[in-house]
């Protein structure tokens, strides 16, 4: 396995299937306040400014790009574990703001999450088989026997053995805990999981073990995932689309073959020429961008990237990139389009 590979059905996969999850013109925005008894607001922090895209069945979909660019908290009002300011999140079609309290019920069981962190993502008293089966029991009461032959079916479908259920998690290594994390997500049958990082924090040995497991049990059971990483490897083998976000805006869109044969935005082209080829021989453009991410809190004017951006014209630094489409698939956020 070639970590650095596009996946082969790319293309068929970003064209083909309905949403799943459609995000429209999504917003966060943290409040600043000062003051202990009399609270006054001092500003906002906008984590996320105008996000839109959207995730089809069996597809995966990444969002990449530096620390606090707003990827994660994007993801946190996917699980609904925060509320958006503004915009519309839809699941299946349905605006998540006129959700009754079945429609929540049937989202929270449909939205699952793997974190990157596989030794603080489980509870270190309870045993493995209770971890994966705790999210279908509390959903669907089942009996023993049909229980026992659901906890077998997970624990292989992830390559564990049937005797670890009754293991704790502090006997399995990374890896390991990795895959029963995966286990427990998949207890539900979910349509979407948030991926977090899922390999960042295993041995680079590893890694490829479990993109490569995340992979089938995506052909296996048919579920969709949004992946939150910084490696673009992890990416370019893992997704079918890429959104690249900086600080808290879309800047680039595009299937993940078309985006790293021919990235558009100044900012995707650094990300791509920072991180490692494929091949030595390969020759890419070098482009070296100065001075660190600038807070949310005081965002630059005009287009965010501006002030670190080696392709900067002078209506960057006052006018908003209005996102333009450069092809049917591909779409990028930038003046010099």
């Amino acid at each position: 396995m070639t970590q650095a590979a596009t996946r082969p059905d790319t293309d068929a996969a970003a064209n083909n299937g309905d949403g799943i999850i459609e995000l429209e013109n999504i917003r966060k925005y943290f409040p600043i306040t000062k003051g202990v008894i009399m609270r006054r607001a001092m500003g906002q922090v906008k984590a996320v400014d105008g996000v839109s895209f959207r995730i089809r069945e069996g597809e995966t979909y990444s969002l990449v790009g530096e620390s606090g660019c707003g990827k994660t908290t994007t993801a946190r009002m996917v699980l609904q574990v925060e509320t958006p300011t503004d915009g519309v999140m839809k699941f299946n079609g349905k605006d998540t703001r006129q959700f009754t309290n079945a429609d929540r019920r049937e989202y929270r069981a449909s939205v699952q999450a793997v974190f990157q962190d596989p030794w603080s993502s489980l509870n270190p008293r309870m045993r493995v088989g209770s971890i994966i089966m705790e999210p279908l029991l509390t959903n669907h009461p089942m009996g023993k026997h049909e229980a026992q032959e659901q906890l077998e079916t997970l624990l292989r479908d992830v390559g564990l053995r049937q005797a670890q259920g009754d293991y704790f998690p502090h006997e399995f290594s990374g890896g390991q805990r990795q895959r029963i994390a995966i286990a427990r997500a998949l207890s539900l049958r979910p349509k979407l999981i948030v991926l977090d990082e899922p390999v960042s924090a295993l041995d680079v040995s590893i890694r490829a073990q479990i993109m490569n497991l995340l992979r089938e049990l995506q052909d296996q059971y048919g579920v969709s995932y949004l992946l939150i990483a910084h490696n673009l490897a992890t990416v370019r083998y893992m997704s079918h689309q890429v959104g690249v976000m900086y600080l808290g805006r879309m800047v680039e869109e595009a299937p993940t073959r078309e985006l790293f044969a021919n990235p558009s935005h100044p900012y995707t082209k650094v990300l791509i020429a920072a991180s490692l080829p494929s091949h030595p021989d390969i020759e890419r453009e070098e482009m070296v961008i100065s001075g660190e991410v600038p807070s949310p809190l005081n965002p630059p004017t005009g287009c965010h990237f501006h002030p670190r951006c080696p392709m900067a014209m002078d209506q960057c630094s006052t006018i908003d990139p209005e996102t333009r489409q450069l092809s049917p698939v591909h779409q990028v956020a930038c003046h010099l389009y």
